[in-house]
This record gives structure tokens, C-alpha cells and sequence, in this order.
């Protein structure tokens, strides 16, 4: 095929890459819910090197939560005023919280694989929260939202302090056999994204017994606090709908590694919710692809971090294209 026959297949309608509209019509099976709640809080734990990829993630639930009111919770180490002011632009007209830990154990800790240590972070928002906030979403950064984040906040979390969705890269049975806990199949979840209820939690110490968990056993802990998560909340957690945290392994069965959920019960072919792209290989990475990584890409230009990041990744014409057409081809034999 000639370089011209590329360039068509890149450019697509009016300019806009051909790969975006044929795998958004693929994913547009289900029409979005309506609005729910009146204000939504969300929280990250953050460093200055993750604020590009949160940049995203708000863009993108902002995109698709038309006319909500959103206030965020940033619990972080001490990023500058100019750098929270460019954070800050992509959500405008929405409120900021940034919350800064200064005395805590959770700063000593050392990241763990591929995880940093702002992951920590969400450890103390029980502690950190203004006290008029009872309730909140926690996310992830290497995430994108593709469903109103209203509908999400509005579950209903029972008796239960957390609610999250189950990881499927991860033996529950094999994990409750290592520390002793009552087997459970789909009973370890993924701590990416957390409804959490902060009045529960406040009335409780059971971030503070994770943050023991982790002082003391952190080398037994794989995937650092959310291994310490699900050893204190084990069988104490609401399932949320599974789409609100679509992992990698539900999408990328090919590269031979485990996945313990079934495809009825990962909701196989249903428009994701929420898109995450866990485990090592990120869509910033310069070795970066996923069948949803255009994802990604559409929101980062809605950020002020496009040319960092595009820099970061080592993203040029040639590499764009050769991802956008193998996104193309994946996600149409995934679907089959």
C-alpha cells in the first residue's frame, strides 16, 4: 500500500482520524444515563509527573457528564502554585482542594513495580477531606471516563464503606489462601477506582490498619496498597458494575495472561464506562498500545500537556498511524 493510501486511512472525514469514528460507533451500543447527583467530588493522589495523565481523566469525565458540578480532592506532596494552576485549566469552573500530606507514614513508603508512591495517597482522605464531605470518588490516573460519573457516585453502597469493581488479573481464591482469609472467587478488587464513604470511614481505623499492613508486611504486598486494601476490606466491599473499570486483561486476552472473570460476567462487548489502562504498559509509554489507547489521545488534546507528553511517548506521524490501524483491526476481532 502506497504512503498516500496511509495518509487517507489516517485522515479519515474532515480531517479526523478515521480509527475514531468507526470505534466510537463500535462502542455507542447503549445510550448514556441521565444526570443524578447535584455535585460530584472526586479525588486523585498525585505527583507532578502523573498531573498530565490526571489531565486526561478530568477532561474526559468532564466530556461526559455535560452540566455537572464536579470538586476535586488533590492529595498530594507539595506541588508548586504554577503547577496547580495548569491543572487547574482543565476543568475550569470547577473547584479545587489540594490537600498536601506533611506528616505521615504513607511518605516514607517506596512505590512498588509499576506503581507510585501517590498511590498511597488515597490512604488519607478520610483524615485530609474537608469535614462537609462525606462521600467520594477516587480514581486513578491512567484512566479514562467514557459514561456520566454521575451515575457512578449515586450507587448504592449498602452497610459497605468502599465500593469497587473485582480485578480479573488476580486469583481471589489464591489471595484469601495466602493471608488467611475466607476463599472468595472475584473477591480481590481493583483499587483504581473507590467510592468511598468518608463518614464510615471516619468512624472507623481501617485505613489506618492498611497503612499498618503495609509498614509491616510491604514486601508481601504485590501491587502495594491495593493488596493492603483488600487484606483489611476482604468480603467487606461492594461490587460496583463492572464497566465503570474495564482493565486491560478484559480487552487483550491474547497476550497470555490470566484473566479469572468470565466474558458474561466482564459484560464482553458492552460500551466501557470507564477505560483503565492498568498494568505497565500506559498509553504514554513509547511502547504504549491498547485497543481503546485512541481514547486517550482524543482527551490529552484537550489538555494543556499534549506536546509533553507526545514528547514523553516519542509519538510521531508513522507511529500514530501504525497504532490507529491496528486498533482498528484488534477491536473488530475482540468484538467477534
Amino acid at each position: 500500500m502506497k504512503t498516500a493510501s496511509f495518509r487517507s486511512i489516517a485522515e479519515g472525514l474532515n480531517g479526523r482520524p478515521l480509527a475514531e469514528p468507526l470505534l466510537e460507533a463500535a462502542m455507542q451500543r447503549y445510550s448514556r444515563p441521565r444526570p443524578i447527583a447535584p455535585e460530584v467530588t472526586i479525588a486523585f493522589g498525585l505527583d507532578t509527573t502523573y498531573l498530565p495523565h490526571a489531565a486526561v481523566v478530568l477532561a474526559s469525565l468532564i466530556a461526559n457528564a455535560p452540566g455537572a458540578k464536579l470538586r476535586f480532592l488533590i492529595v498530594h506532596d507539595g506541588i508548586s502554585p504554577q503547577a496547580r494552576s495548569t491543572f487547574e485549566r482543565c476543568a475550569k469552573g470547577h473547584r479545587f482542594d489540594w490537600l498536601e500530606i506533611k506528616a505521615s507514614s504513607v511518605l516514607a513508603m517506596p512505590g512498588k513495580r509499576h506503581i507510585s508512591r501517590a498511590g498511597y495517597y488515597r490512604l488519607m482522605l478520610a483524615e485530609l477531606a474537608p469535614p462537609d464531605i462525606d462521600r467520594v470518588l477516587y480514581l486513578d490516573a491512567d484512566l479514562v471516563v467514557m459514561g456520566d460519573i454521575r451515575e457512578l457516585y449515586a450507587s448504592d453502597l449498602g452497610e459497605h464503606a468502599i465500593g469497587a469493581v473485582c480485578d480479573v488479573g488476580m486469583d481471589g481464591e489464591a489471595f484469601a489462601e495466602r493471608f488467611q482469609l475466607q476463599p472468595k472467587r472475584l473477591g480481590y478488587f481493583n483499587s483504581g477506582v473507590l467510592l468511598m464513604d468518608l463518614t464510615k470511614l471516619r468512624a472507623s481505623d481501617d485505613l489506618s490498619k492498611v497503612i499498618t499492613v503495609l509498614e509491616t508486611r510491604i514486601d508481601d504486598m504485590e501491587y502495594g496498597d491495593q493488596c493492603a486494601l483488600n487484606v483489611v476490606f476482604w468480603s467487606r466491599w461492594k461490587q460496583l458494575d463492572i464497566l465503570w473499570n474495564v482493565q486491560r486483561r478484559m480487552l487483550m486476552p491474547q497476550e497470555g495472561k490470566p484473566c479469572y472473570a468470565t466474558a458474561a460476567e466482564m459484560k464482553k462487548g458492552r460500551r466501557p464506562k470507564i477505560i483503565h489502562f492498568t498494568e505497565h504498559n500506559k498509553p504514554w509509554s513509547t511502547d504504549g498500545w491498547h485497543p481503546l489507547i485512541w481514547t486517550y489521545y482524543r482527551y490529552l488534546k484537550k489538555t494543556p500537556y499534549r506536546a509533553q507528553v507526545l514528547k514523553l511517548g516519542k509519538v510521531h506521524f508513522l507511529k500514530d498511524l501504525r497504532r490507529k490501524i491496528k486498533t482498528v483491526v484488534n477491536w473488530y476481532r475482540l468484538q467477534a
